[in-house]
This record gives structure tokens, C-alpha cells and sequence, in this order.
């Protein structure tokens, strides 16, 4: 019975072991096949194949796995608790090879989702560009030219076909992009490309003049005369031009109808010349009397060591200061100062030359400093009267003769006590006795007298010469420093910037790619205005002191491709080195070629107009001497504004810096070519320009 039993047991636990082996084959089986298609991993896959590669497979490792658990079972009776062990190990290691699984397969998924992302970009179609104008309403003057500013969402679409057009072509017009703006009033402009059809404003009103005057300051003499002339630009203007004249001082300079102002007397007055109704401009006239007297009052003086003093100056006529610059100088501020009040301070010993300038004219003086006398002088009174009691009274007037002439008397009054007091007739005839006993008694010698009487003769013997000493310093000591023929005035610290017009991308007037706009020689006006501001540093610097020059560019560059940025920039590198004033160099250049002469274009800004008018005169001064016509000071406003329309006036105006931009000529005109067409001709007009500048600040020569 047991064995039976036992047998029985034994069939029933190995067909239970078969028959959970093989649940778990389904089970892994199915689990493999529902999972993979989600989880895609390659590992899973391959663990998956390994355990059962087909269907056929499949059979032939469960026969295997049967047999091998029926010789198990044949060789060692299995236990139950056995089998549930390994159950869950089993179980254990799918687990672990299930989590595996999905890590991998959730990153190959995510890989598989970009690349099906990647292929639907890919494949969705581009939306067309759009277009547009950069400025919705375009304000232009009657005869400028601007392009339309028409842009594209995509840079890198093709480029299509437009189709512009202009509602009144009358007033503005536009070919290929390019906006022309002809007569005053309102238009539109349209352009049809690519389906689309886009428009923009452009309100056109009267440009705004350029007007210039020959002259924006003079100084003259009573009874001189001086033409004034007046220009506008563009020249075949529509609007009112009519010129008319007046004067805010007649009595000082009256103007005709003509310009010619006729000066009266001394003084200042401003000539107005009002251009039609809405322009205006300036010349500021002095009138200089002529200077008759110039002198210090005192004349030479000496002075002590920390002393002060007021040196009146004889000036006249009064008037004749006006509108003069008066200067003060010391040539040894070592030996003593002067303020330009005309106070001098003695500092140490020596002679200075004091000077006043008047304009052009001059006088001077010499200030001797001394150290105040010393104190041995004083001495021998002192001790003469404490000496001659000791002395035998006939001893006096034998001295007499080797002493000063003012020592007889204190020695003298002294014997007279000694013998009688209150008797005023021995002291007469003591005096009339002097003389004569030198002749009855022979002197007494030396080595008789006591040694204080010899040390007090010594020193009076030494110190008498002093005075005429002193007197005869003061006459012969100017002569050791003599006044300068032509004194100096000090020496003026300027610092000035200079641009050399245009450069890089910005051509100058050659942009509007005609080539009348170039030289004979092909060159461009960048080329030009970098040449003359080259020539001009390196003249300026090697004849004059006193003067920094900052330079905008030396090469063929630009500073943004932005124009009003570009000029901006310019401008700052003045407001940067805080200077005096800055010139930027150009030439000029006109549609018909005609036109001629050299212009300076100043602000209308109150704080630099006069400075800056004031330095653009003298520069036309100089340019007129190489024999280039005189167009004058010219300015020009923005629109309606009250600022200056071009940007190196504007921009630095802002800053209260004089700003000026000097069109040395026309380098279109034929006529004016001889002025620019070589490297002398070029240097010329560097120097011109430098002495001009020299001549405003007054810049000294070295």
C-alpha cells in the first residue's frame, strides 16, 4: 500500500510540475506578445527569441524541458516547496528582465517620435513671406530721392517681380524702389509682388533753404564800407526769396538796399538780412576806433617781495577797446605775476617785463623786484655817539675830511658838550675851525687812534657807497632785460577735432552714382576730405603750439552703415576729448556743375553760432586768398524746427561744441579743379584751412 501510495504521489506531483512548467510557458509566451509591439526593445526581443525562437521551436524545448524533468523526477523524488522556490525565482528574473525591456523600449519609442516629428516638419509646406514698408509714411522735400524701404519677412525667399506705382506721380514717384519726391502735397504708393498687394504715404512739402551770407561778423573802421551778399540753395526755389536789409545800430553801421554796410563810429550793431518771410541771416559789425594812446602811467617800478599792486594803463580813445581782447602777460612769472586785471605780484628778486595787449597793439613796462634794505645803515648812528666822549676833542675834526659830509656835524655837537653846554657859538666856530686845523696840525696817526674809532670809519667808509649803488641798480638794471620789440601773448591750449568727411561705405556726393561726382583723376570726395585733413594735422602740429588734434578716421572707413548713426558717432568723439570745436572737411558738388566757391555750413544754436561763424569766417578768409570765390556762412534748419539740418552742426551742438563743416570747393565744376587736382594744389588748401583756424584762436608759431 505505501509503495502504491507513494508512486501515486510521485505521478501527481511530476504532472503538476508539467503542467505549471507549462502555464508558465504560456504565460511568458503571451506576456512576450502582447508587450513587444508596445515596447520595441531590442533586448526583449532577443531574450523573447532565445526562450522560444518559432512555434516549431517552441514544442521541441517543451519536449526537451519534459524529458529532463522526467529524468529528474526518475533520479531524485522532487518536493513541492522545491518547486514553488524555483517558481519564484523564475518569476524573479522575468521581473528583471521585464523592467530592462521597458527602459529600452521607451527610449527607442521616444527616438522613433522625433524622427516621425522630423519627417512631418519636413514635409509641411512654408508659408509664403510676407512683405512690408519700413516706414509707413514717408516725409521727403520737393526733389530729394529715398528708397521705399520695402522689406521681406524671409531674407532667404527668392526675389520677385514688383509692381509699383504712384496714386499722383505728380507729387511723388517711384521706379525700381526709389522714391522721387517732385512738388508739395500727399500721395500714395503701392506695390503688387507675390499675391500680395502693400502701400505706404508720402507727404512731400517745400524744402527747406540753405541760406548764406559772405559775411556773418565784421570789424571795421569808422568810414570803411563792406559788400554783403546773400545766397539760397536750391537756387531755382519756388519759394519767396525777396531780400531785404536792416541794422539794429544805424548810427554805428548803416546798410543800403544794396548790402553794403558803411561803418559810423565806434561800436557794435547787427546787420539782419531777412530772406522772404520765413529766413533770416546775421553779420554782427564792430566798429574799432583807432587807438591813439596806449602807456602804463607809472611807468618802470620796483617792488619788494609779496607785494601787490594795480598797474594803471592810458588807453585811449575808450572806444577803442571794443570788441577787443585785452590780455596781461609777465614774461617771469619766477619774478612776478599779473592777473588780466593788471594786478602784479612781486614774488623774488629780478626784472620782469609786463605787458598789455589791446587787440594787436601792445605796451610794456619793467617790474625790478628787490629784498627791502638791510639794517647796516643804521648802525653808525648808533654808535657814533657812544665813541667821541672817549675821544680827545681835537681829534673830531681831523677825521672829518675821510667822512661823509653828514658825520661832521653829530661828531662836532659832541666836543661843544664836553666843553661848555648851552653855548651855540662854540659850535659855530668849531665849524669854521675845521678846516683850518689840518693846516697847523698834522693828522694824527693811526696807530695813536683807538680801535673802535678806526671800526666805526671802516664801516661807515664801506656802507656810504651803497646809495649810489642802489640808484645806479635801478637805472642800469632794466637795461639787463630790455623790453621785447614784439612780446608774446600766452600761448592758447585748444583742442580740436578733425573729421575727414564721408568714408567707408558713405562716398560722399559720388552716392548718386553719376560720374560727374569724381575727379579727373577718378577719385571719390572720401578720397578728397581724407587727403586735406591728413595734410592739415601734420601742418598744424609742425607750426603751431599750443593745439591737440584729434582725427575722426585715418583710413577709408566708416563707423556704422547707418548714415545718421555714422555722423553721430563723429560728433561724440568731440564730446569725448572735450574739445574746443570740431572742422570736418568736405567738397562740394551740384547736379548742374555750375555752381563755385567755398562755403562753411554753421549752427544756428545761440551758445555756438558766434564761435562757430566767427572760426568759419577766418577760414573763408584765408581760401579766398588762394582765390576761390567766397560763398559765405550758411545754415540751414530741420523742417519747422529750430534745429540745425546738418547733423555734424546738430549733433555737436548738442554737446555747446562749434561744429563746422567747411566745402573747401566745387570739385564737380571745371573751373575749380586746379584747386584739388594734384598733391600741392590739395596742400595748399590744408594750409589755408590751418591758418585760418590759427588765425581764430590766435595759435602761436613755433
Amino acid at each position: 500500500m505505501d509503495r502504491k501510495r507513494i508512486a501515486m504521489l510521485a505521478g501527481v506531483g511530476v504532472a503538476a510540475a508539467m503542467v505549471l512548467a507549462l502555464i508558465v510557458t504560456v504565460i511568458l509566451h503571451f506576456t512576450g506578445a502582447i508587450l513587444l509591439p508596445f515596447w520595441g526593445a531590442e533586448e526583449t526581443k532577443v531574450a523573447y527569441e532565445t526562450t522560444i525562437e518559432t512555434k516549431e521551436g517552441s514544442k521541441a524545448t517543451t519536449n526537451s524541458t519534459e524529458a529532463v524533468e522526467s529524468s529528474t523526477s526518475d533520479e531524485e523524488p522532487t518536493d513541492p516547496s522545491e518547486t514553488e522556490e524555483m517558481t519564484t525565482e523564475e518569476e524573479t528574473e522575468t521581473s528583471t528582465e521585464e523592467d530592462t525591456t521597458e527602459e529600452s523600449t521607451s527610449e527607442e519609442t521616444t527616438t522613433e517620435e522625433e524622427t516621425e516629428e522630423e519627417t512631418v516638419e519636413e514635409t509641411k509646406p512654408k508659408e509664403p513671406p510676407t512683405y512690408r514698408f519700413v516706414e509707413p509714411v514717408l516725409n521727403l522735400e520737393a526733389g530729394e530721392e529715398q528708397m521705399s524701404g520695402l522689406v521681406c519677412s524671409d531674407p532667404t525667399s527668392d526675389p520677385v517681380p514688383v509692381y509699383w506705382s504712384s496714386a499722383n506721380p505728380e507729387i511723388a514717384d517711384i521706379i525700381d524702389g526709389m522714391v522721387y519726391a517732385k512738388s508739395a502735397g500727399i500721395t500714395t504708393l503701392t506695390a503688387k509682388l507675390a499675391g500680395q498687394e502693400i502701400s505706404c504715404q508720402v507727404q512731400v512739402h517745400e524744402p527747406t533753404l540753405m541760406v548764406y551770407i559772405n559775411y556773418s561778423n565784421l570789424n571795421l573802421l569808422p568810414g570803411e564800407k563792406k559788400q554783403l551778399a546773400v545766397g539760397v540753395e536750391p537756387a531755382d526755389t519756388k519759394q519767396n526769396i525777396a531780400l531785404s536789409w536792416e541794422s539794429s545800430n544805424p548810427k554805428v553801421a548803416a546798410i543800403d538796399g544794396a548790402g553794403v554796410v558803411t561803418a559810423k563810429k565806434a561800436g557794435s550793431a547787427r546787420i539782419v538780412g531777412h530772406v522772404g518771410k520765413n529766413y533770416e541771416v546775421y553779420c554782427d559789425v564792430v566798429v574799432e576806433a583807432k587807438l591813439e594812446t596806449l602807456a602804463f602811467v607809472d611807468g618802470n617800478i620796483t617792488m619788494q617781495p609779496g607785494q601787490t599792486r594795480f598797474l594803471p594803463v592810458a588807453c585811449a580813445p575808450a572806444e577803442a577797446t571794443i570788441g577787443k581782447a585785452i590780455v596781461w602777460q609777465s614774461s617771469k612769472p619766477g619774478v612776478a605775476t599779473v592777473d588780466q586785471g593788471g594786478n602784479v605780484t612781486a614774488i623774488s628778486p629780478g626784472n620782469t617785463t609786463i605787458s598789455v595787449f589791446v587787440g594787436e597793439d601792445y605796451t610794456a613796462c619793467v617790474i625790478t623786484v628787490k629784498e627791502p634794505p638791510t639794517q647796516a645803515p643804521t648802525e653808525p648812528p648808533t654808535q657814533a655817539p657812544t665813541q667821541p666822549p672817549t675821544e680827545p676833542p681835537t681829534q673830531a675834526p681831523t677825521e672829518a675830511p675821510t667822512e661823509a659830509p653828514t658825520q661832521a656835524p653829530e661828531t662836532e655837537p659832541s666836543g661843544a658838550e664836553e666843553t661848555s653846554e648851552g653855548e651855540p657859538a662854540t659850535v659855530e666856530e668849531t665849524v669854521t675851525e675845521v678846516p683850518t686845523e689840518p693846516e697847523t696840525e698834522p693828522p694824527t696817526p693811526e696807530e695813536t687812534m683807538p680801535q673802535e674809532t678806526q671800526e666805526v670809519s671802516t664801516e661807515v667808509i664801506v656802507e656810504t657807497p651803497d646809495v649810489p649803488t642802489e640808484a645806479s641798480i635801478e637805472e642800469t638794471e632794466p637795461e639787463t632785460d630790455p623790453i621785447p620789440d614784439i612780446p608774446l601773448p600766452p600761448a592758447p591750449q585748444v583742442t580740436l577735432v578733425f573729421d575727414a568727411g564721408h568714408g567707408g561705405k558713405w562716398v560722399g556726393s559720388a552716392s548718386g552714382a553719376g560720374n560727374y561726382m569724381r575727379t579727373p583723376q577718378g577719385q571719390l570726395e572720401k578720397d578728397l576730405t581724407l587727403q586735406v585733413a591728413l595734410m592739415a594735422k601734420a601742418y598744424i602740429e609742425e607750426h603751431y603750439e599750443g593745439v591737440t588734434i584729434i582725427m575722426t578716421r585715418t583710413t577709408d572707413t566708416h563707423f556704422s552703415t547707418d548714415q545718421v548713426e555714422d555722423l553721430k558717432i563723429r560728433c561724440a568723439i568731440a564730446k569725448q576729448y572735450n574739445a574746443t570745436a570740431m572742422i570736418s572737411f568736405h567738397f562740394n558738388a551740384i547736379a548742374n556743375h555750375s555752381a563755385a566757391g567755398a562755403t562753411v555750413l554753421c549752427s544756428r544754436k545761440a551758445s555756438v553760432a558766434a564761435a562757430s561763424a566767427g572760426l568759419g569766417n577766418c577760414i573763408l578768409d584765408e581760401l579766398e586768398k588762394l582765390g576761390i570765390y567766397r560763398r559765405g556762412i550758411a545754415t540751414k534748419l530741420l523742417g519747422d524746427s529750430n534745429l540745425d539740418y546738418y547733423a555734424i552742426n546738430r549733433h555737436c551742438a548738442a554737446y555747446d561744441i562749434p561744429g563746422i563743416v567747411v566745402e573747401n570747393c566745387f570739385y564737380d565744376n571745371p573751373a575749380e579743379v586746379p584747386f584739388f587736382d594734384s598733391h600741392d594744389a590739395l596742400m595748399r588748401l590744408a594750409i589755408a584751412d590751418v591758418k585760418g583756424i590759427a588765425k581764430y584762436y590766435g595759435l602761436r608759431e613755433k
